[in-house]
């Protein structure tokens, strides 16, 4: 039986709205399990959702579009001027030369990269004769956590829904907190046991020592790795945090100055674990970005580059990565603002708005290098291979 865009839509609504209410304590445990009087206020307010929803994407959707490699969709894009669009860079970048995009009118139509912005994974396209509506994005300020977020399609239908679950901030490593610990996976809580204090950090200057179990942040609670990481993803190297930790019996706390994310550490180790067992799909190219939305938002890959609204209709930004296991990256409307603001100019030497025309092989390879993504260390493997095999003579 064919499930129509409506129930679909409410379907997804429903899981985020027990999400919301299982975080408030409104309902614990699984869906099945819900009162029938809560089940009923699930119902009730899915269905306000999506009455809310349903013209704010028919307005939305008739700015995005599919995005095509070798007539395949790899991705999503936002129209965000006439002729052009804008979609993920390493969507795009294995065949650049055979893109096309489809919109609400259901026409392909050929695309040309025009500029590349490797910073944020983006390529901006030229697409003549397409007749689709550039988005007005919003500005950035009333953004708040919680807020509604979704996802919309050029069909109209909602390609995920979630909430805020951390306001933009940058994934550089040196722009991120970092506490100056590693953390011993094994350690079944409650808490989060240190398993080496690095050299040099404030976790050192502070007297924290291996065995210590970390059970707060300032104010919040952390009873396992998840809870850490998501409490140090809201706070900036410099600042100075109160943490608190048992050491045998003893209840203590120490003030830190946070550091930044060491280059090339990969954070949320046991997070990556446990998404890869969960079997979902992950994009490319997920970290090191300038500045991100995170939403707990579930969508495939190839949903990225669409535009993301709120329940007011304001286009808050593009969808940029599936990070995670409920762990998604919006680019905020801001930093689109300042892209395309930015386009006419020259590039710089960072190749953050390189134009396609000036684009050569040198250029490519030093874009790849300024990813680091998952994947990135198979794209430098394959790059290594490849530059051997033309030493050799064996790339006829």
């Amino acid at each position: 039986m064919m499930i129509n865009n409506r129930s679909k839509t409410e379907m997804t609504m429903k899981r985020v709205l027990m999400i919301s209410f299982v975080a408030t304590g409104v309902v614990m445990g699984q869906f099945e399990d819900i009162r029938p009087e809560d089940r009923a206020k699930l119902d009730a307010q899915a269905l306000r959702v999506f009455d809310a929803v349903a013209p704010v994407l028919e307005k939305t959707s008739a700015s995005a579009v599919e995005v095509r490699v070798w007539q395949k969709r790899v991705g999503f894009g936002t129209v965000v001027g006439p002729e052009q669009v804008i979609c993920k860079w390493s969507d795009v970048s294995r065949a650049a030369e055979s893109l096309s995009c489809r919109g609400k009118d259901g026409r392909l139509l050929a695309a040309k990269v025009v500029g590349i912005y490797a910073e944020d994974d983006l390529a901006l396209l030229e697409v003549k004769e397409l007749k689709a509506p550039p988005v007005v994005f919003a500005d950035g300020g009333d953004l708040t956590l919680g807020s509604f977020i979704v996802l919309a399609r050029p069909d109209g239908e909602a390609g995920g829904v979630g909430v805020v679950s951390v306001l933009p901030r940058s994934l550089r490593p040196g722009d991120r907190a970092f506490l100056g610990v590693e953390m011993d996976l094994k350690f079944a809580g409650p808490g989060v046991q240190i398993d080496r204090v690095q050299a040099g950090t404030g976790a050192e200057s502070a007297g924290l020592r291996r065995g210590d179990v970390v059970i707060g942040i300032n104010d919040v609670d952390t009873n396992g790795n998840f809870e850490l990481s998501t409490a140090l993803q809201r706070m900036s190297p410099g600042e100075t945090v109160r943490v608190r930790y048992r050491r045998k019996d003893a209840e203590k706390s120490a003030e830190v100055v946070l550091g930044g994310m060491p280059d090339g550490r990969i954070p949320m180790g046991r997070m990556d674990t446990m998404n890869k067992m969960g079997g979902h799909r992950y994009s490319l190219v997920v970290d090191n970005f300038a500045k991100v939305i995170q939403t707990d938002m579930q969508i495939q890959p190839e949903d990225c580059g669409a535009p993301v609204v709120d329940l007011d209709g304001r286009v808050i930004g593009i969808a940029l990565a599936r990070a995670g296991r409920i762990k998604s990256f919006i680019l905020p409307a801001d930093s689109i603002k300042t892209l395309m603001a930015d386009h006419e100019e020259e590039a710089d030497d960072k190749g953050a708005a390189l134009r396609w025309d000036e684009v050569d092989e040198e250029d490519l390879r030093r874009i790849k290098a300024t990813r680091r993504g998952r994947g990135s260390e198979l794209e430098r493997h394959m790059e290594e291979l490849r530059l051997l095999q033309e030493q050799l003579g064996l790339d006829d």
